[in-house]
């Protein structure tokens, strides 16, 4: 009897919405079912729980949808997550089946209210701790449709979904209804079989060639009659067609006479259809898309008509009648697991997900107008590439909840700060990844798509904002962009078995992979990088690209092993492929910022040098031992990209970036006693570390919040990137010494830029910024002819320090002081050379015929904020509404540089 009643139960899918994951006894589930009992295939879907011992305790987490949910994810009487009570457990069958009892449905969820229906039950199923999680093959929760009361029909055709091949083209159907009645059983207006008075009807139905089959069952008794319609597609190869035009272009491209182009590469498969929300997603023998192919690869290609302009249109890729996947040149993206948990205040307009019609697939959107916008800015120019000072910031913790880490910053909230990174100095913001990432909460080093920006920080149109708005700033916007790997949701990741995917690596060829690493020999990755980079610098007017993990970027067989020896050698390869994305970037913006995160050699990162490309240089570790006062290894020489057998001006160094522990934590962590529990002391080091970094020629980069002496630990416990939400720190600048040094780095910096020509190749630059023996201090010397910068630093942790100068002028009155530590004493005696500089601490002078240096008090502590004043920006500009930053205040007689 048990044998019957299981070959019963795995007779039957409820609708279009049921899943061979979940079976149910009876086979139709209604509101008043009575005696319900729910199997559950633990091999099926993602089979998270497969191969469970009988003894093992299984769980499900199981709600329901009722006419109040508003959507698959609005949950109704589900208990709290790892709630364990005996009511939940499943029971053992046997390998890979478990059961549930359920009873009567309004009973065992608590449903009393009589006017709120049942729509589906919903579940996960999982382990006792939750660590395993049976669910969908794409990890979405699993439902089950209840059906109204009395007469109904299900039906069974023996194939996943509505789409076959030729090799599940014999459908073996089963009908079976809640009542005896008179079932019919048809095929377009052929009756294939009718049975009388009857609670099932069975058939085999051998479909003669590809293309559309329209099933119908009717099922009449005395009481009722139903009829359940359903297509079944028999898929087919693609006819070969050649593409229409000269170059082949991918994704959705509107062409002159309004119809649209879909183009997607799909190398050894044999039909793609397009399905779109134009056709209400069915799969129609209609939108079989054409084949074509060259050296490169197969193409398949579709010209839609009657798209209208300004219209939203949703749309995949269904693939040899298997695979759904996505567009990887989609232009915006909808993620069925992650939008649901985007606020409406980020993304208002957010394109409803077709929840039910298109499974659990990635859609992409297609919008005429999506990269129309207003620019006011079309003629920005980014500051030579060898004086950038980049801000590199992650929208995610940028801002957000003051005081807390969730992780809740936006690109809107970004764009209030652009007038604090304006005083700050920065020419260039480096963003972290922004296109399309797995999940919400990341740093995007996980992308799937590469032509979409993620929604989690906004739309379209607020990223383009905030780009528009840093360039009247005079800002440049560099994105950080991932080529060495991508998550699991990629369409060309997902169309392949691993270990014989034509885009992918089985293994990695060299020593860092990260996730799935690509194939950068096909030439259809490496089409793909070209384009992409062409489409962020014309439709998001970005001004460059940082490179991640370049040393992955090499050929497959350039590496000669895949260990650290083979990753970090010499490798040409990585030079080319370098140059070849350039090449792209130039011919549609030239000059784009080109910077690799390389940190190889000096013989390969000399050669990238050669074209204009630029080379991430971490100092982290000398910093962090200079920042903790330990002499051993803190020599700063590096900043100077000749110092480090580099080519001049071809660096980008830092002594913090997102992969690097702060500078400020390993002071309170590990650094000497004295400094453990003096802030004071702690931000002074770190403004004299900043002042090597700014004033030595050069691109420099500053991770967020550096200028604050932000403590929070960037690292696991095992010394990994902790990606984790970060604590939104603004009101860091509240307090009187990490405010003085967010001073330091802004009058450096403005200083550095109204001097350009200190920092230029033919100037001077002396710097004795290596000794790690302290005691005579270290000095930085920047002079272009009459002109000059003099840095005196004090690294010792105790004891104040008098160095012997020979300033060229010897007129006590002929410099002025840039800056110098907060909260610190100082004496200078120019005619004679006598300089004397408190520990921990440094100041600068410039000579009295440098730009914006003249009449200008650098410490403001004694101004009288209360008093009647003028407020003016970095660049003279009268500010209305100040805000917190760095100003030029004007009180009477008086001028004096201020950090609100």
């Amino acid at each position: 009897m048990k044998k019957l009643l299981l070959t019963l139960v795995a007779l039957f899918m409820v609708g279009l919405a049921a899943t061979a994951q979940v079976t149910t006894d009876p086979a139709v589930v209604q509101e008043d079912s009575q005696n319900l009992w729910v199997y559950f295939h633990a091999a099926e879907g993602n089979g998270a729980l497969k191969g469970l011992a009988p003894t093992a305790k299984v769980y499900a987490h199981t709600g329901v949808l009722t006419s109040s949910s508003t959507g698959d994810s609005d949950w109704r009487y589900a208990p709290t997550w790892l709630d364990n009570d005996p009511k939940y457990e499943l029971q053992y069958v046997e390998e890979n089946l478990w059961k549930l009892y359920i009873g009567d449905i309004r009973t065992y969820y608590g449903i009393t209210n009589p006017s709120e229906t049942v729509k589906k039950l919903a579940f996960v199923f999982r382990d006792a701790g939750g660590d395993k999680q049976g669910k969908t093959a794409t990890g979405g929760d699993i439902f089950v449709d209840v059906m109204e009361s009395g007469l109904q029909i299900a039906v069974d055709f023996g194939v996943d979904g509505n789409v076959v091949t030729a090799e599940n083209s014999t459908l073996n159907i089963k009908v079976g209804t809640t009542q005896k009645a008179d079932i019919t059983l048809m095929v377009g207006q052929e009756d294939l079989k009718t049975v009388k008075d009857a609670t099932e009807l069975n058939y085999t139905y051998e479909l003669p060639e590809p293309g559309d089959y329209i099933f119908t069952v009717k099922a009449n008794n005395e009481n009722d009659s139903k009829i359940y319609t359903t297509k079944i597609y028999y898929a087919q190869a693609s006819p070969e067609v050649p593409y229409p035009g000269d170059k082949i272009k991918f994704g959705a491209v509107e062409n002159e006479d309004g119809s649209v182009t879909f183009c997607f590469a799909a190398p050894q498969k044999a039909g793609v259809n397009l399905v779109g929300s134009w056709d209400d997603y069915q799969v129609l023998d209609t939108n079989l898309m054409n084949r074509c192919e060259d050296e490169n690869g197969r193409y398949f290609w579709l010209t839609v008509n009657g798209l209208k302009k300004g219209e939203t249109y949703l749309y995949y890729y269904y693939v040899d009648g298997q695979t759904r996947v996505g567009d990887p040149y989609a232009k915006l993206i909808l993620d069925p697991s992650n939008d649901k948990y985007i606020p409406k205040d980020v993304y208002p307009d957010l394109p409803e997900y077709p929840t039910g019609k298109t499974g659990t697939v990635y859609l992409a959107v297609y919008k005429s107008d999506i990269n129309d916008y207003d620019w006011q800015v079309k003629d920005f120019k980014p500051a030579d590439h060898n004086n950038l000072i980049i801000y590199e910031l992650l929208f995610r913790d940028f801002t957000g909840t003051e005081g807390q880490a969730k992780g809740n910053g936006t690109v809107r909230q970004a764009i209030e700060k652009i007038p604090y990174l304006k005083s700050l100095g920065v020419n260039a913001v480096e963003v972290l990844p922004i296109t399309e990432f797995n999940g919400n909460v990341s740093w995007g080093y996980n992308p799937n798509f590469y032509f979409a920006p993620d929604k989690a920080y906004g739309t379209p149109d607020d990223y383009k904002e905030f780009i528009d708005k840093c360039h009247a700033e005079g800002i440049a916007v560099i994105v950080d962009m991932v080529f060495n790997q991508t998550d699991w949701q990629h369409p060309w990741y997902r169309l392949y078995p691993t270990g014989s995917n034509p885009f992918y690596n089985a293994t990695a060829p060299h020593a860092y992979s990260v996730l799935n690493d690509w194939n950068q020999g096909n030439p259809l990755v490496r089409r793909q990088w070209e384009d992409c980079v062409q489409y962020w610098l014309t439709e998001y007017n970005v001004d460059g690209f940082r490179f991640d993990l370049v040393k992955g970027l090499g050929d497959n067989d350039s590496y000669s092993n895949s260990g650290d020896s083979g990753t970090n050698a010499y490798n040409h390869s990585r030079v080319v492929n370098m140059r070849r994305i350039q090449d792209a970037m130039n011919a549609v913006k030239p000059g784009s910022i080109f910077i690799n995160e390389n940190l190889a050699g000096a013989q390969e990162e000399n050669e990238m040098a050669e074209t204009g490309q630029l080379n991430w240089a971490n100092i982290n570790n000398e910093g962090g031992q200079y920042a903790m006062g330990y002499s051993t290894s803190s020599s700063l020489r590096r900043f100077y990209a000749p110092n480090d057998s580099r080519t001049w001006g071809s660096t980008v160094s830092y002594l913090e970036s997102h992969d690097e522990e702060r500078l400020a934590y390993k002071q309170i962590t590990y650094g000497v006693a004295s400094l453990k529990n003096n802030l004071d002391a702690r931000m002074q080091r770190l403004g004299s570390a900043a002042a090597q970094m700014i004033l030595a020629p050069g691109a420099h980069m500053i991770w967020e919040f550096s200028e604050m002496g932000n403590e929070q630990s960037t690292k696991d416990a095992n010394g990994g990137n902790n990606t984790d939400p970060k604590r939104v720190c603004w009101n860091l600048l509240d307090e009187p010494a990490r405010a003085g040094l967010v001073e330091n780095y802004s009058l450096l910096i403005n200083c550095r830029a109204q001097n350009p020509e200190l920092f230029a190749e033919d100037a001077t630059f002396d710097a004795a910024v290596a000794a790690t023996n302290w005691k005579n201090g270290r000095t930085m010397a920047n002079v272009k002819g009459d002109k000059g910068l003099y840095t005196f630093i004090n690294p010792n942790i105790d004891g104040s320090l008098t160095f012997d100068f020979d300033f060229p002028v010897k007129d006590q009155n002929y410099y002025n002081v840039v800056t110098h530590s907060y909260g610190a004493d100082f004496t200078w005696d120019i005619p004679n050379g006598k300089v004397t500089v408190p520990a921990n601490c440094f100041i600068t002078f410039a000579s009295g015929n440098l730009s914006g240096i003249e009449g200008v008090d650098a410490d403001g502590s004694d101004a009288d904020m209360t008093a009647p004043a003028e407020y003016y920006d970095l660049n003279g500009l009268r500010v209305a509404e100040p805000v917190k930053g760095l100003y030029i205040v004007r009180q009477g007689s008086k001028t004096y540089k201020v950090v609100l």
